[in-house]
């Protein structure tokens, strides 16, 4: 108990040493407002309206969780956070906790009551819903038609529709400005992956699928492909290897494998209606398949213990040595990236999608939630508190307002450039980018040499967005980037993507406090159970039949998976009458 009470102690020390310069709360979002006129009258002003003299500095301290900036500590260092705080006359302060200690450091935040004035809610065990209603953050709709109007359009365009339903609450309210919009889409950076250089060997060149395309589509394919895999590694002698790399759960969460048995792993919409995809009789089929991929042993035989393995970084001792055949894999492996002249190995990596189980559906399902949803605009967003003034208030939303704006969006998205004083950041100074992250714009466009995506020698390792602001709220736009890319990265994005997202449940959809705690504490019940039998009955331990199989989906709706379905299909049926 002693040591509990002292680590609560330090807790709060370190909560009161992050956050010195936040303020107490304080209501920002008054219904009407009085104020002193020059000549001593009381005069009042609409709700919508707010005090900022613009020659006045602020300060504006805002929560952001921290990541590895690679050439700064904090990101109040940021290049364009700088440029962004002399366009403004501010000073954007950004409080950081520890790597590793953010869901605790934001929790004890909202405890003490002592909160910036501005939140990233990355971090937040509760929606901007609940804290909302908790009384920690402004409803943001009185303000933006006037003083962020370029926001205000971008959510009232038709083709942003997705992103206004999922950001307005019933009442018309809006608490957040995201930091993950986008103009455009990117390339998607992921996917099933396989060793084409193995089937070209183990057929003399002629490799013939099934379905008669030149690559593998359906589940009959990739039993071809695994096959021959499986007889190159043992003619090869080696005893450690797969053929088949899946996650320690025996299924993907994010969608992948399971979309081409029409199957989802957790929550998705069909139509008008949300089911929960493990209780379908789809996801039976898939079990099965791979209870029959791994007695054959094409699936890596340990995989149940590959606990700590990120899905898009599976056994890299295998991967990267040459040990497996199929697995989740990125752009940067596509083509000959893998190989190892040095051992006279030429390996060939293609992209493709997941295997559609022809012998019980013609369609795949439209889940992917790899592929970053424009709607999760709630859950990496950012809000502003209750201890925010005025004028903040007004000077962040003109600020967020610019970076929705296209000057804005290059800025956020692309950099600094010598007309925007490049050559007077220390941060491009040291980096050697006194000439700006790129020159031109349109056709003209081109990155400096150090920036050239995939190529220059800050797009390595990380360091490319220490020069950028994409961690700030706005539209990020990414065609020149995508200009950038390889042949086989385009064509990649497409196999990955091939079954789109219709049956995503939209991500940004908020809930109460309530019904948050409910379908979290739901979800962490379901999925314990799911991840210890899901591995039993690929492995065989056990039998996969009627009376097992009505017992599995019993037992996941008794847990919550049909609680949750009811919370999760009210708030659907208002998402769509939105």
């Amino acid at each position: 108990m002693k040591k509990k009470l002292v680590a609560l102690v330090l807790a709060c020390t370190m909560i009161v040493s992050i956050f010195a310069g936040c303020g107490k709360s304080e209501d920002t979002g008054k219904a009407d407002v009085t104020t002193k006129a020059e000549d001593g009258t009381t005069v009042s002003k609409s709700a919508n309206e707010l005090v900022d003299d613009e020659n006045e500095n602020l300060d504006i301290t805002v929560w952001l969780y921290k990541d590895d900036y690679k050439v700064y500590d904090s990101y109040s260092e940021n290049p364009i956070v700088d440029y962004i705080n002399k366009k403004f006359n501010c000073k954007l302060d950004f409080q950081q906790p520890a790597m590793g200690s953010e869901k605790e450091q934001f929790s004890l935040m909202l405890g003490t009551g002592s909160y910036t004035d501005v939140m990233e809610v990355t971090f937040s065990t509760e929606g901007v819903a609940s804290l909302y209603e908790d009384g920690v953050i402004v409803d943001l709709a009185p303000y933006i038609e006037k003083y962020a109007p370029n926001y205000y359009a971008f959510l009232q365009a038709p083709e942003n529709e997705d992103v206004r339903k999922a950001l307005y609450d019933n009442e018309g309210r809006i608490f957040s400005i995201p930091s993950g919009l986008r103009k455009d889409e990117a390339y998607h950076w992921g996917g099933f992956v396989y060793r084409r250089d193995i089937l070209e060997t183990m057929t003399g060149g002629y490799v013939s699928f099934p379905s008669g395309n030149e690559e593998m589509t359906t589940v009959e394919d990739w039993e071809y492909a695994l096959s021959l895999m499986d007889l190159y590694f043992q003619a090869a002698g080696m005893t450690d290897y797969a053929d088949l790399i899946i996650p320690y759960n025996g299924y993907f969460q994010t969608g992948e494998l399971l979309n081409g048995f029409d199957a989802a792993p957790g929550i998705y919409v069909d139509g008008d209606t949300v089911k929960f995809g493990p209780a379908q009789d789809n996801f039976r089929n898939y079990l099965e398949k791979m209870h029959e991929w791994y007695e054959k042993g094409y699936i890596y035989k340990d995989f149940a213990s590959r606990t700590n393995d990120m899905f898009y970084l599976p056994n890299t001792a295998l991967t990267y040595g040459a040990a497996a055949g199929i697995w989740y894999g990125l752009t940067s492996q596509l083509g000959g990236a893998m190989s190892m002249p040095e051992y006279g190995l030429e390996m060939t990596v293609n992209a493709i999608p997941s295997p559609l189980d022809t012998a019980h559906t013609d369609k795949g399902m439209g889940f992917l939630s790899s592929d970053a949803d424009r709607a999760l605009a709630n859950t990496n967003a950012y809000v502003v508190t209750k201890a925010c003034s005025e004028a903040k208030l007004a000077r962040f939303l003109k600020i967020c307002d610019y970076l929705f704006t296209d000057e804005g969006m290059m800025l956020r998205s692309y950099g600094l450039t010598a007309e925007q004083g490049a050559a007077d950041n220390k941060v491009y100074v040291d980096a050697g980018l006194t000439e700006g992250a790129y020159t031109g714009i349109e056709d003209t466009f081109k990155f400096n040499d150090l920036l050239v995506p995939d190529k220059g020698q800050l797009s390595i390792d990380g360091k490319t967005n220490s020069f950028y602001g994409i961690r700030l709220p706005g539209l990020s736009l990414y065609k020149y980037n995508n200009a950038y890319a390889s042949e086989a990265s385009k064509k990649a994005s497409d196999e990955w993507r091939k079954y789109g997202k219709a049956n995503t449940y939209p991500s940004g959809v908020s809930m109460t406090a309530e019904d948050n705690d409910a379908v979290s504490s739901d979800y962490s019940n379901y999925t314990d159970y799911m991840d210890t039998m899901i591995p039993k009955f690929i492995m065989g331990y056990e039998e996969i039949n009627d009376t097992t199989w009505a017992n599995f989906v019993e037992r996941v709706n008794s847990l919550g998976a049909e609680n949750s379905v009811k919370i999760y299909q009210r708030y659907y049926d208002e998402y769509l009458a939105k």
